[in-house]
């Protein structure tokens, strides 16, 4: 995949990446959404830098998709390279851990709160920032925090057009902000992982390259059986290149079209789909990304 075929950076989130940027100065609290199947391959390295001097939380989102043994890697991996002060795993959808996100906003607050009333301040506002990817649940989790609905949510990338700010309570203001994509990609990996998640558009990428690569990374992680299972595939199937997977998936499928040739692209969409419903088992994509930096370093 060359970064020619790719139109992930466009003029939009160049503005929101500087808005971000400028924000930056007033907040206390950055609130780093990442989505728990590809942790690595969502995490903004540009919020890294803005937030170098802040108070950070990692969120994995969607962590009712992945399993706990995975959560605990990923969790302490990202501690130990002190890309924040602290980890949670949580659900903006079902509301898993969002009580204990506050405790956790609470206790890195309190430092602030302390200080200030003791300049003589009867006020504090703690101020905080969430920021993330595309399609990664940002606005679906303040809503969860606010407790209504305060911001738009949707389930396309980008959906979020401008900042917003929200009062949650007395003293806590939070600056929900537009997804943004990074200028540069490390490698192809995580432009794959990126549209296999759904966090750039189907467009961008043609969907059966994605899917290949979908493939091949569950045949990787010994997943030939949920394949075989959920589509009906028998074992001499697996004898070719994930192209020849996806083939295969379209034709036990009867995903059909004149001359018996099988739709590809519906194919794609298929597992794609499926993948992005859970319906393929619950598994981290970056798994083999984070042995190769393991093994790096």
């Amino acid at each position: 995949m060359s970064n020619a075929k790719i139109n992930w950076y466009p003029g939009h989130m160049k503005k929101t990446k500087d808005m971000i940027q400028e924000n930056m100065k007033i907040i206390d609290i950055v609130l780093e959404i990442v989505d728990a199947r590809i942790p690595l391959s969502s995490k903004n390295p540009d919020i890294v830098k803005f937030a170098k001097n802040k108070k950070r939380i990692i969120i994995l989102n969607k962590a009712d998709l992945v399993n706990k043994e995975d959560l605990k890697v990923w969790k302490d991996y990202f501690i130990k390279n002190n890309f924040a002060e602290e980890v949670i795993e949580l659900s903006a959808e079902t509301g898993f851990n969002v009580k204990k996100l506050f405790a956790i906003i609470e206790k890195l607050s309190k430092e602030k709160k302390e200080k200030m009333m003791k300049k003589g301040l009867r006020t504090v506002n703690t101020r905080l920032m969430v920021a993330g990817i595309p399609n990664v649940g940002k606005s679906r989790l303040i809503n969860r925090i606010v407790g209504k609905k305060s911001t738009g949510v949707g389930n396309k990338p980008g959906f979020t057009r401008g900042k917003q700010w929200v009062r949650i309570k007395e003293g806590l203001e939070l600056l929900d902000t537009p997804g943004i994509l990074w200028p540069k990609f490390e490698n192809d990996e995580v432009g794959y992982s990126l549209a296999i998640a759904g966090a750039i558009k189907d467009e961008v990428i043609p969907v059966e390259e994605v899917a290949y690569k979908l493939i091949e990374k569950m045949l990787s992680l010994g997943m030939k059986n949920t394949l075989k299972e959920k589509y009906k595939l028998h074992e001499e199937d697996f004898d070719g290149v994930p192209q020849e997977v996806l083939e295969k998936i379209g034709y036990r499928m009867n995903m059909l079209v004149k001359g018996d040739k099988v739709n590809l692209i519906q194919a794609a969409l298929t597992i794609l789909r499926d993948y992005r419903n859970s319906k393929l088992g619950k598994f981290v994509l970056d798994n083999e990304m984070l042995q190769k930096d393991i093994i790096e370093n």
